[in-house]
């Protein structure tokens, strides 16, 4: 595995389109390795790892609308999501690698803030747009 990051071999890769440089990949080894390609040397850095128990992994992506949660797939037949928006140490630590400040009070105010107007305006709470983005997503690949 590159750079000594895992003991398997790469299974997927994806590319965050909200943060430029930021890659993720899974491997056999039941791991995700998030990776820094914004470096002039060229090479991707390693800049974080986690077992995320579900198996070996087969699939991994980041959500299109939310640019620090990625989630991944594997043959324990389950989905397991890490989200690196959390007030966390590692998620602080990976976002401020990538030029975005840590989670502050200041920031869940606006996110909560965000979540209840998305409601209001969908009419029908934010899952069933949830669904609803899902299916038109799905409908628009079959095209």
């Amino acid at each position: 595995s590159p750079h000594g990051v895992g003991s398997g071999p790469v299974s997927d890769l994806s590319y965050n389109p909200s943060v430029p440089g930021l890659l993720a990949t899974c491997s056999a080894d039941k791991t995700v390795a998030l990776w820094d390609a914004n470096r002039t040397s060229g090479e991707p850095k390693a800049c974080g790892s986690r077992d995320m128990r579900v198996g070996r992994l087969h699939t991994v992506s980041f959500y299109p609308s939310s640019p620090w949660l990625l989630g991944c797939g594997g043959s324990g037949n389950e989905v397991a999501l890490w989200d690196l928006g959390g007030d966390t140490e590692e998620g602080n630590s990976i976002r401020g690698r990538f030029g975005v400040a840590p989670a502050g009070k200041e920031d869940k105010e606006a996110n909560n803030n965000k979540v209840a107007v998305e409601g209001e305006e969908g009419g029908g709470g934010g899952e069933q747009d949830f669904e609803a983005k899902m299916a038109a997503e799905d409908a628009a690949r079959k095209a």
